[in-house]
């Protein structure tokens, strides 16, 4: 793998498996969780907070606990690099997941991993650090991004 093709490696992944029952959303989960499946690009908590204010949700707190609900559905993924926030792109998540990244334009693609992927980059931790969560996203360029080549 090239240094020049992507910058930094980085999968979002928890150890934990996320159990999914159908479960009847709160209303500031479901206004969160529309709200950045209609942004379709990641968000920070205050891009949130911004757009659903006019729904009634006007405090940090309200979102921060709402999008830990979500998340621990499986319903919303954080990217760590950028300190912000995603829809599921398949509506609920395992806990078995990665991102590629755009650096140029942002866009992100969701990456299923198998049990086996799960597997192999939990192992790489170190025997004194039990892993609870990996977090690797793969940045690059897009082919919409790519530069033309001669």
């Amino acid at each position: 793998m090239s240094a020049a093709g992507l910058l930094c490696y980085i999968i979002a992944m928890t150890a934990t498996h996320h159990h999914h029952h159908p479960s009847k959303l709160s209303r500031n989960q479901s206004e969160i969780l529309a709200c950045l499946r209609k942004a379709k690009e990641p968000m920070s908590a205050y891009a949130i907070l911004d757009r659903v204010r006019k729904s009634g949700i006007s405090h940090p707190p309200t979102v921060y606990r709402a999008l830990n609900d979500l998340m621990e559905k499986g319903m919303v993924h954080r990217l760590q690099s950028r300190s912000a926030f995603i829809a599921c792109g398949h509506g609920a998540c395992d806990g078995k997941f990665a991102f590629a990244i755009c650096r140029d334009c942002g866009k992100v693609v969701e990456i299923s991993l198998s049990d086996d992927d799960q597997t192999a980059l939990l192992a790489l931790a170190p025997e004194e650090i039990a892993p609870e969560q990996v977090t690797l996203e793969i940045a690059g360029l897009c082919a919409a991004c790519t530069p033309a080549r001669a």
